[in-house]
């Protein structure tokens, strides 16, 4: 249970409070398995409204406390529903440009299933302390159903400066984006992102117990294409490729199911799987340049989860250098209904031109989903890795 402790406890709705407000820390606690996200959105002196919430989701920001709107947020905890001491924390250090600040908690975890429910059942509180010290304390305790708590605002509009307002107000995302000033920027497409090697999540099966059709997708930044691409992956490894410029990245998964059958799924040799037969993978097409928008996809038929005991997705450096951070590319799993997840091929290691990317370990007839990028000299070296015990040679495209 996250303590709460204050000097001053806003219970009410409509209960105000004066604040100092030359500095001022927000900070929401939570202990229970849900994923909370604190969140500020604003409305300016002269009209401009956005917000401050985690970059986890698309185009959101962690803001700024050196320019405006002078609101920072530090962390976005929670995410995968873990529960423990978990804290997000805000920090304003200026409101001479803002006449309305509401600070806000959306509840991922029920939000991305479009399934209300209520907040005190998730022991959270908000903890405002301003630059003297002062504090207030706004629990989160109602019992509305409701995906988003308005918990406060700030109302700097008043000629005695100003004042904490408790807002106590449990909404819907949809009436939550049209009421609140720039809440609209907030979408919830993409939420979960595996920030460290080793953070995983488990998928939710559907209301018939199956995951549906899977989408893995990675994208990547192609480059610039100096020379005629040349040669293949066996001559990269060697450093005899001609090609400067264009990285063509391939996607690839080793694949074991349960009746102990193991193989490797990628363009390079033709490998490209069976979405309706063993091993319930498809690879979609191989995209040379990385100039197709949407990138290389495999298709895993989540129906067959039973059927599969691991899967690890990978990705290489078939033409053009060895240069992830130059790439900057992105794995993206897709299940119908839910958040996608976010792996980003980060931690580079430019010398080596293969990245296993993530795991996929059936646990109780679901996925669990871990990041483990870790870069290899090749399929071998990984393999060996992570004990999949494939007889490797060489193959083009």
């Amino acid at each position: 249970m996250a303590e709460l402790k204050a000097k001053i406890t806003l219970k009410k709705k409509g209960e105000q409070a004066y604040l100092s407000l030359r500095q001022l820390v927000v900070s929401l606690k939570w202990s229970a398995a849900v994923d909370l996200d604190l969140m500020a959105f604003y409305k300016s002196k002269d009209n401009q409204v956005g917000g401050v919430f985690s970059d986890n989701y698309q185009g959101g920001s962690m803001g700024s406390l050196n320019s405006f709107p002078y609101i920072q947020l530090s962390e976005d905890a929670g995410v995968g529903a873990t529960a423990g001491e978990n804290q997000e924390i805000l920090r304003i250090t200026k409101l001479d440009d803002l006449a309305e600040v509401y600070i806000c908690a959306v509840n991922f975890t029920d939000a991305s299933q479009n399934r209300p429910n209520s907040f005190a059942q998730y022991d959270a509180h908000v903890l405002l302390v301003d630059d003297r010290g002062e504090s207030i304390a706004v629990p989160l305790d109602s019992t509305t159903p409701g995906t988003v708590a308005v918990i406060a605002k700030i109302d700097n509009t008043g000629f005695m400066g100003a004042k904490l307002i408790n807002e106590n107000q449990i909404l819907d995302l949809n009436s939550f984006q049209s009421q609140i000033p720039g809440a609209n920027t907030l979408k919830l497409s993409s939420k979960i992102v595996l920030n460290k090697k080793g953070d995983s999540v488990q998928l939710k099966p559907k209301t018939n117990g199956s995951l549906g059709e899977l989408l893995v997708n990675l994208n990547w930044h192609q480059g610039q294409t100096t020379t005629q691409p040349q040669g293949g992956f066996l001559s990269q490894m060697l450093g005899t490729s001609s090609n400067q410029g264009a990285i063509d990245l391939d996607l690839g998964c080793l694949y074991e199911l349960t009746t102990g059958e193991k193989g490797a799924i990628q363009a390079l040799g033709n490998c490209f799987g069976d979405f309706n037969q063993p091993p319930y993978i498809l690879h979609c097409g191989d995209d040379r340049t990385g100039a197709w928008s949407e990138g290389e996809n495999l298709r895993i038929n989540g129906e067959k989860v039973a059927q599969i005991k691991r899967i690890l997705i990978y990705a290489f450096i078939y033409e053009g250098i060895a240069n992830w951070s130059e790439a900057d590319g992105v794995v993206t799993l897709k299940q119908p209904g839910a958040p996608e997840i976010i792996v980003h091929l980060d931690e580079h290691r430019n010398n080596l031109a293969m990245c296993a990317i993530a795991l996929l370990e059936n646990v109780g007839n679901t996925f669990r989903v871990e990041k483990v990028v870790q870069y290899f000299s090749g399929h071998p070296e990984m393999d060996q890795a992570f004990n999949w015990g494939l007889r490797w040679v060489a193959g083009r495209k």
